[in-house]
This record gives C-alpha cells, sequence and structure tokens, in this order.
C-alpha cells in the first residue's frame, strides 16, 4: 500500500484550521495566534511534512519559561467544598504551595466566592492550577486568562488543559474486588454519584467489579447527596431496609472516607456491628481517622504529592504548550484494617 501524500491540507484537517492558516505558519508569515501556530509546526513535524535540513522545531520549545519570579494563579474549591473535605484539600494545597516555592515562584490565591470578571494582574502570571470541582462559569473565566491549567480531580472535554486524578475507579475496583473474595455478595455503594468525576469514577470501578463477578442484581446504589446532613439520608436508606425487610449488605463500599465513618456510626446506632456483621470500606485516608475504631480499609491518596504534581506538570506544559493535554493517574495503595472482615450470618 502506498503512503498518503502529506499535505498542507492534511495539516490543516489534522489540526482543524484552513490550509490558508496553515501556509502562513509554514511561511512565518505574521497573523497567526502563538497557541495556533504551535500545534501547526508539531503536527508538520509528527505528518513528516518539513523535510531534512530543516529545523522541525523552529517555533516550539525556544523560548524558556522562566519559572522563578513569576506567579501561579491557585484556584480553590467554595467554601461549602472546603468545609466537608477540609483536611483532603487542605493537605493537597500543601503540596501545591511547598512545591511553588521550591521553584522560588510566586503563588496568588482565590477561590470561586470572589468574583472572577474582575481580572487579576497578569503580570508575571504564567499558569493556573485549580483544586475540586468547578462550574461552567469558572471554567470560562479562567480560560480566558489564556494560560496553560492543571486542574487537580476534574476535567472538562471543551477545555484544552491537563488534569490530575488517583487512579479513582481502579483503586475501588481492587477494594470491591477484595470483599467478593472474601465471600460477600451482598454489597452497596454510599456516594453522590455525580457529585464529582472522582466519585462517579469510583462508582465505576465498583459497578465494574461486581458486574465481572455476577452479582450486579444483589448490589446497591445509595445515591446520597454530599452534604452536612448525609446522615439524615442514609438513616433513611436503614429504615426503608428494615421495613421492606429486605436482606442487608454485607458490606459498603463508601466513595470516601468521610461517608464510610459516618456509615460505620449509623450502623452501631441501628444495631449492626463493624465488621462482625457488616464490613465497611473508604477511600482517601483521611487525617482524621487516625485513632478511631475499627480502624477503616481505605484506599491511599497521596495528597501533598498530587499537589506537588501538579506543578511539576505546570512547569512541563509551559515548555511544551505544543503538544496534546492529557489526563494523569496516579495509583494508590489499598491498605487492609479492621473495617473488614468474611461476612457472617446475623
Amino acid at each position: 500500500m502506498g503512503h498518503r501524500k502529506i499535505t498542507m491540507q492534511v495539516i490543516a484537517d489534522t489540526v482543524g484550521v484552513s490550509k490558508y492558516v496553515v501556509s502562513k505558519t509554514l511561511n512565518s508569515k505574521p497573523g497567526v495566534s502563538e497557541a495556533t501556530r504551535k500545534k501547526i509546526l508539531f503536527a508538520a513535524k509528527q505528518l513528516g511534512y518539513l523535510k531534512e535540513g530543516t529545523n522541525p522545531n523552529e517555533g516550539l520549545n525556544n523560548e524558556k519559561v522562566e519559572v522563578e519570579n513569576g506567579y501561579i494563579l491557585v484556584f480553590l474549591p467554595n467554601q461549602h467544598y472546603q468545609n466537608i473535605t477540609y483536611t483532603y484539600w487542605g493537605t493537597v494545597f500543601q503540596g501545591v504551595s511547598a512545591s511553588i516555592q521550591s521553584k522560588k515562584a510566586g503563588m496568588i490565591v482565590i477561590s470561586n466566592e470572589m468574583d472572577l470578571t474582575k481580572k487579576v494582574d497578569l503580570t508575571n502570571l504564567i499558569g493556573i492550577i485549580t483544586l475540586g470541582t468547578l462550574d461552567e462559569q469558572t471554567l470560562v473565566a479562567l480560560s480566558d486568562y489564556g494560560l496553560p491549567i492543571v486542574m487537580i480531580d476534574h476535567e472538562d472535554k471543551m477545555m484544552r488543559a491537563d488534569s490530575l486524578f488517583m487512579n479513582n475507579r481502579n483503586g475501588v475496583e481492587r477494594v470491591t474486588d477484595h470483599l467478593i473474595g472474601l465471600g460477600h455478595k451482598r454489597l452497596a455503594f454510599v456516594g453522590e454519584v455525580k457529585y464529582s468525576t472522582s466519585f462517579f469514577d469510583r462508582w465505576l470501578g465498583y459497578r465494574t467489579s461486581v458486574e465481572q463477578a455476577g452479582l450486579d442484581r444483589s448490589s446497591t446504589l445509595m445515591n446520597i447527596e454530599y452534604n452536612d446532613d448525609m446522615e439524615i439520608a442514609i438513616q433513611e436508606e436503614i429504615n426503608l431496609w428494615k421495613r421492606n425487610k429486605v436482606e442487608f449488605p454485607t458490606a459498603f463500599v463508601c466513595a470516601n472516607d468521610h461517608i464510610a465513618r459516618r456509615v460505620i456510626n449509623l450502623l452501631d446506632q441501628n444495631g449492626y456491628s463493624c465488621p462482625e456483621d457488616v464490613s465497611v470500606t473508604g477511600f482517601d485516608l483521611l487525617d482524621e481517622e487516625e485513632g478511631k475504631k475499627p480502624s477503616l480499609t481505605t484506599v491511599r491518596v497521596l495528597k501533598q504529592m498530587i499537589g506537588q504534581r501538579a506543578v511539576e506538570r505546570l512547569v512541563w506544559r509551559l515548555q511544551h504548550s505544543e503538544y496534546p493535554s492529557e489526563k494523569i493517574l496516579i495509583a494508590g495503595d489499598m491498605l487492609l484494617r479492621e473495617s473488614v472482615d468474611v461476612p457472617r450470618n446475623r
């Protein structure tokens, strides 16, 4: 089979611009935005259009972005979001802050409680790091800065930004597989599935595991709204099981440690002991769990390292803006502790 001839039109189709824009770029004519120019030069290099003797890296990675003495805009979750997961995001932020300081860069911290239409001073601003779930209005406001963005625990299909997550799906899948391996056949997932991308991915990990084990008919979703009143909703679900005299789950897979501890406490109030009657798992390894009984089987999230990794990624992106955006998944360790045991009949 013959090789496809690489033309300017092929490059234009690859990048999603007109042939005219490609021609202007390859002939070093003005009138093309820097971001588009880099995309075109990158595509031309990858497709083999640029011949031997030319400099395929011309215009790529030559402008050394000065990180030292530059400023990074760090966007925090709103106040309510921080309240119910403070120990999590506080530690992630510490990692971001420490890494920025190690680069000898500055940091501007804002939250969506502030009016983003009031632009911050762009002087020496080199990039943006966001923590947690963002609404569409915030995403639009941040993208208007025209700077590289690294999002922790969030992604948006319409934005050209790098995203950084724990491998949430794999982590919960491993925990659920372990429970099934112990003999648990009636399981329940507890968490607001659409609360965040991470919660949804953890739900997918649970679903994958129970479906592969053929337990999807006996598995349950407790799609509890994630807020300060979640205990009321969980208690209502427990009451429903009792009234209908439905077989109670032998294991609860919770979207995070914060939910898991509340499930354990409510089960105890309703006469169910953990893990003698019911096994419970969490996710995150929150500091607030230290010393509590039973100790919680969970997935360890390297929170401070995630913050540091986001800064490293932003620095890399500043030197490689022509490369496509990437989603980075960081593996977590499954920690087997007291809250899980083999199922027992009541």
